[in-house]
C-alpha cells in the first residue's frame, strides 16, 4: 500500500527508518486521525489544530512548512494514488535526532464502516489505572493501551473499560465512552482521563444542536455503566462501536444506530 513520507509517495514496504531515532521505537510521536467520506475530509481544521497542540505538549518542533494546506494536499495526492474517496486518514509525526525537523507519515487506512455492527462485548480492566495529566489525553503511545488490548484479546473481548485513579471510568482502549439513560447522554471529561477527540467535540455539538438529548460531561462509576440503556465508544480512529454486553448486562443499540446515521449526515453538511 502507498503512503506519504515527508511529501514523497512511496510503497509502505519501502519505508526505512533508522532504529536509533526517537520515533516508533521509543514512542516519541503524535498521531492524528481524520475520516475521508465522499472525498471530503471531515472536521479537518479541528484535526490539524489538535495535532499541532499535541506536538506543542510533546515539545516537538513545529516547522513553518507544517501548514494545514501542506497536509491536506498530501492527503489528496495519496487518495488519488490509491484511487479512493473514503477511508481513515492517519497522520504520524515523530521527532528526529540531531536537530533535524520532525518527519511525518500519512496513511489512508482501509475503509471501515463508521458504525461497527458486530456484537461487542467489553469488561472493566482494573490492573493498571489512568492518572490524568498533561499527556494522558493525547493520541500518543500509551503503554497501558497495549497491555489492556492484550488482556482483551486473551479474554475474547472487543474492548475494555479503563479506570482512573479514583476508580471511575476514564475511557476505553479504543476511545471515549458515552452512556445513554432515558433522554440523557453522559461522557467522562478529560479531567477523568478521557481522550482529547475531534469526533467527541463535534459529536457533542451535534447532540446539542440537532437532538433533544441532554448531554453532560460528568464522572461515571462502573456501576452506573451497567444501569445505562445504551452504551457506545467513539473513536477518532475506529468510528463508533456500540457496546452490546458488559458482564451480565446486555445493551440495546437502537438509539445509538439512529444517532450515528444523523451524525454522519450532520458531518457531511
Amino acid at each position: 500500500m502507498k503512503i506519504i513520507f515527508n511529501q514523497k509517495c512511496i510503497e509502505e514496504n519501502q519505508l526505512v527508518i533508522n532504529y536509533t531515532e526517537n520515533n516508533d521505537f521509543s514512542g516519541d510521536f503524535v498521531n492524528g486521525f481524520c475520516w475521508l467520506f465522499q472525498n471530503k475530509l471531515l472536521y479537518w481544521e479541528y484535526v490539524y489544530f489538535q495535532l499541532m497542540a499535541s506536538m506543542r505538549k510533546m515539545r516537538i518542533d513545529i516547522p513553518l512548512a507544517f501548514t494545514p494546506e501542506l497536509f491536506e494536499d498530501q492527503i489528496k495526492i495519496l487518495s488519488e494514488k490509491l484511487n479512493t474517496t473514503e477511508g481513515r486518514v492517519k497522520i504520524t509525526i515523530y521527532r528526529n535526532i540531531q536537530n533535524h525537523p520532525p518527519s511525518f507519515i500519512i496513511q489512508i487506512l482501509p475503509h471501515k464502516n463508521f458504525f461497527i455492527t458486530t456484537e461487542n462485548e467489553v469488561d472493566v480492566y482494573k490492573e493498571i489505572l489512568i492518572y490524568p495529566n498533561l499527556l494522558s489525553d493525547l493520541l500518543i503511545y500509551q503503554p497501558l493501551n497495549s497491555i489492556a488490548e492484550q488482556y482483551a484479546r486473551e479474554n475474547e473481548l472487543q474492548d475494555v473499560i479503563l479506570l482512573n485513579s479514583e476508580k471511575r471510568i476514564a475511557r476505553s482502549v479504543l476511545g471515549n465512552i458515552f452512556l445513554i439513560q432515558d433522554n440523557m447522554i453522559v461522557s467522562p471529561p478529560t479531567t477523568e482521563g478521557a481522550i482529547q477527540s475531534v469526533l467527541k467535540k463535534n459529536y457533542i455539538l451535534f447532540l446539542r444542536e440537532k437532538t433533544n438529548y441532554i448531554f453532560k460531561e460528568a464522572p461515571i462509576s462502573p456501576f452506573e455503566a451497567q444501569s445505562a440503556d445504551e452504551f457506545f465508544i467513539l473513536s477518532d480512529e475506529n468510528g463508533l462501536l456500540p457496546v452490546t454486553r458488559l458482564r451480565k448486562k446486555v445493551f440495546k443499540k437502537d438509539q445509538t444506530r439512529l444517532l450515528t446515521k444523523k451524525f454522519i449526515g450532520y458531518s457531511l453538511e
